[in-house]
């Protein structure tokens, strides 16, 4: 019964795919976008249960972010796994597990997860768009943009155009662009920022974001596809590289980046993978100096 529910669910969300694009053509014959170029998704609603634990979830995490305190550099973190293949949960809460005591985030982040699989159960709050503007706009109103920094860690598949890929599986499709990203952290006055993106063509996110108080880190460069995000996979390429083995190991997250790069590049040598995803980084002269003082911070506690 629930195995046709579900098949049920994608036909109509597929059908309401079609419907949005479709609509949108009528309006103007070049606008191929349902959403006009904003941060949006095609959703089906949740039974009314499963929705109401849900909002408990996402107000549970939002209200368990410890305040700001002046005068003192705090570190709040916001990770996120967009595609609800178990790869991408499983590599969101190993990441944030690893980057939280590294920054001194303790009481400062939040996870959000497009689910781990169908027929895992979901004890995470959901990847939708609106949860994650609602993070970062929750996380923008505690923070003092002057002296806080904010890491973003999103993985996820990618599209060609940079898109970072949003789907609940037979529920809900969006494409977060970096562009959209960039806006919300904009709009929530979120100035010192760590953007770290594990997916396909990721390195689109670097020119959106770059400024002196921005780090970002990415799996690929902009027309490259990254590796190792089958749903069997504990970690991607990526994910492994950076978080599994520089960071557990102890590196800082800038010399980590530059290790995992060399290790990545001989993993996908080794496994014959071309052309080589060939990650990639921007360092913001500002944004280096708060991670650093964060790194000393947090192993000094």
């Amino acid at each position: 019964m629930l195995a046709a529910q579900e098949k049920n669910m994608g036909r109509w969300l597929i059908a309401l795919l079609v419907w949005g694009v479709a609509a949108a053509g009528a309006q103007a014959q070049q606008q191929r976008d349902p959403f006009n170029g904003q941060f949006g998704a095609l959703e089906l609603a949740l039974p009314p249960g499963e929705a109401a634990r849900q909002a408990r979830l996402m107000g549970d995490a939002l209200a368990a972010l410890a305040p700001q305190r002046p005068g003192q550099l705090d570190v709040y973190m916001i990770t996120a796994a967009l595609w609800g293949d178990p790869v991408f949960e499983r590599e969101a809460t190993q990441a944030e597990a690893i980057l939280r005591p590294h920054l001194g985030a303790e009481g400062r982040s939040i996870v959000l997860s497009a689910g781990g699989g169908i027929g895992n159960p979901r004890n995470l709050p959901a990847a939708t768009p609106n949860n994650l503007a609602a993070a970062i706009g929750h996380v923008g109103s505690l923070i003092d943009p002057a002296e806080d920094l904010v890491v973003v860690f999103i993985t996820t598949h990618g599209s060609p155009d940079g898109t970072a890929s949003l789907r609940e599986h037979n529920r809900l499709v969006a494409g977060l662009r970096p562009t959209h990203l960039s806006s919300m952290l904009n709009t929530s006055n979120i100035r010192n920022r760590v953007v770290i993106v594990s997916a396909c063509f990721s390195g689109a996110f670097i020119a959106p974001l770059a400024n002196d108080d921005t780090i970002v880190l990415t799996a690929a460069a902009p027309d490259r596809s990254s590796f190792g995000c089958q749903p069997q996979n504990e970690w991607t390429f990526f994910g492994d590289a950076l978080f599994n083995n520089a960071l557990r190991r102890g590196d800082t997250l800038i010399e980590g980046f530059d290790n995992a790069k060399r290790l990545i590049e001989r993993w996908e040598r080794e496994q014959s993978l071309s052309p080589p995803s060939n990650p990639q980084r921007f360092v913001g002269a500002r944004a280096a100096d708060i991670v650093r003082r964060a790194e000393r911070a947090a192993a000094e506690r």
